[in-house]
């Protein structure tokens, strides 16, 4: 992926690591997502004059949409760890094929926070898999 100009959505993945040091993605990925957001707490003092915000919380929440595979890493390997509330190590980022030294990823420990599939008449079945930080991941640059 070059370090310039539009990233293509294409080139981006959502990845498990399955043993030390090793990365599978979730198989035929249509659609991946990552987010984040802050939550604040408000105080009153007598200098502010009012009320005053500070943040207090961040949270990132990643996402795939995929299409089910009957072989490969797919729902019912990400199900059943869910059903064991196993945590893991989720990495957001650039297709192996196309990382290029400089690109930034994110990485750290997730729980599925949801894991569902759907089946429907003359059409692909399709899984949506949620995850939410466990703790703050880390955003990382792909190494030379």
């Amino acid at each position: 992926m070059s370090n310039t100009g539009i990233i293509d959505g294409g080139d981006i993945l959502v990845y498990v690591e399955t043993a030390a040091d090793t990365w599978t993605a979730i198989g035929h990925a249509t659609s991946c997502k990552l987010g984040g957001s802050t939550s604040f707490r408000e105080r009153r003092t007598k200098d502010t004059n009012g009320k005053e915000s500070a943040p207090d919380e961040t949270e990132t929440q990643i996402s795939v949409e995929a299409l089910a595979l009957y072989d490969g890493y797919s729902f019912f390997d990400m199900y059943e760890k869910m059903l064991a509330k196993e945590m893991l190590k989720i990495k957001y980022a650039p297709k192996d094929s196309v990382a290029q030294t400089g690109d930034k990823y994110v990485e750290g420990n997730f729980w599925i926070e949801s894991c569902e599939r759907n089946d429907n008449v003359a059409e692909d079945s399709v899984v949506s898999i949620a995850f939410k930080q466990k703790e703050t991941p880390t955003v990382k640059t792909v190494p030379v």
